[in-house]
């Protein structure tokens, strides 16, 4: 029988949030995600979460230091039960192996073994509801804009298939109803919680539903217009600029920002001329003449 405290390594007299603490390091090192393949790795990921379920919580872990579990209820049935048969193999059919008053209760007990421990609680126990559990997913940043599913694991071993929602914010919670700890006596499971966290990506910024992005131009596309690639969320779109745009102005693609179906927002384009980082002299030369016809006063408003 599992030693919830051997195996989390801790003492008996350990606190709550040390027992917590011992279960996540040992998770996080374990974790069937983080070790694909690892069929020892899976198995003490298994045992771990099955000690912590025994004394995760207050409660639990009460009645685990009480004695109380079914696990444990049948491990003592079963010492009885192979005691009493060793002692009919030596012919001793009423040694005293088992104390001074054997009784009927050690055979109402082989009986309630039998049955699956069915009258466990009857005796004015109180039902308590299961411990919620909180999972924290990194989610890729066209994940959260477009939607997804993402499969994980619970500490229990069960495979939890977790739909994503288009347009979800980092930050945001999942719940998953009777998906966290079993509860105590007939107190139902508790909820697993699912908090999202949302990858950068480089190039692009979420403002609610909306995607911005920076896009250089060059000095004659930004006085010329020009028909330019745009990169978005879905591959790239060829995008209309007009002539005369400056530095910081704003274009929208519509329907390319983050959210389902016929409820997404916009891409904003935010335009940054970038002028050559090299100016060839005969450059020079054309500029000077044209500035003298086209002057213009860009600080005129200041």
């Amino acid at each position: 029988m599992i030693d919830p405290y051997q195996t989390l390594g801790v003492s008996k007299s350990a606190s709550q949030e040390e027992i917590k603490k011992a279960y996540r390091t040992i998770v996080k090192k374990c974790h069937p995600d983080l070790n694909p393949g690892k069929k020892d790795l899976e198995a003490k990921f298994k045992k771990v979460s099955s000690a912590y379920k025994l004394i995760g919580s207050p409660e639990a872990r009460a009645k685990f230091d009480r004695g109380e579990t079914a696990e444990q209820q049948q491990h003592a049935q079963q010492e009885q039960a192979k005691s009493y048969y060793q002692t009919q193999q030596e012919g001793g059919r009423y040694s005293q192996s088992f104390g001074q008053d054997m009784g009927e209760d050690f055979f109402e007990n082989l009986f309630r073994a039998g049955a699956g421990g069915a009258r466990q609680g009857s005796r004015g126990r109180r039902d308590f509801p299961g411990e919620d559990h909180v999972y924290k997913m990194d989610v890729e940043f066209r994940d959260a804009a477009l939607g997804a599913e993402k499969e994980i694991t619970l500490p229990s071993g069960k495979k939890l298939l977790v739909k994503i929602p288009a347009g979800i914010s980092s930050g945001s919670k999942l719940r998953f109803r009777g998906q966290g700890g079993p509860g105590i006596g007939n107190g139902p499971a508790g909820d697993a919680y699912v908090e999202i966290t949302t990858k950068p990506l480089s190039g692009f910024t979420r403002v609610d539903k909306n995607i911005e992005t920076e896009l250089p131009i060059s000095f004659q596309e930004g006085l010329l217009g020009a028909e330019v690639k745009v990169p978005t969320l879905e591959g790239s779109v060829m995008m209309k600029i007009q002539p005369g745009v400056s530095t910081g102005s704003r274009l929208r693609i519509k329907g390319k920002g983050a959210g389902p179906e016929g409820a997404r927002g916009d891409q904003i384009v935010v335009l940054k001329v970038v002028l050559p980082s090299t100016v060839d002299p005969k450059l020079q030369e054309t500029l000077k003449e044209w500035a003298g016809k086209y002057d213009y006063n860009p600080r005129g408003e200041l």
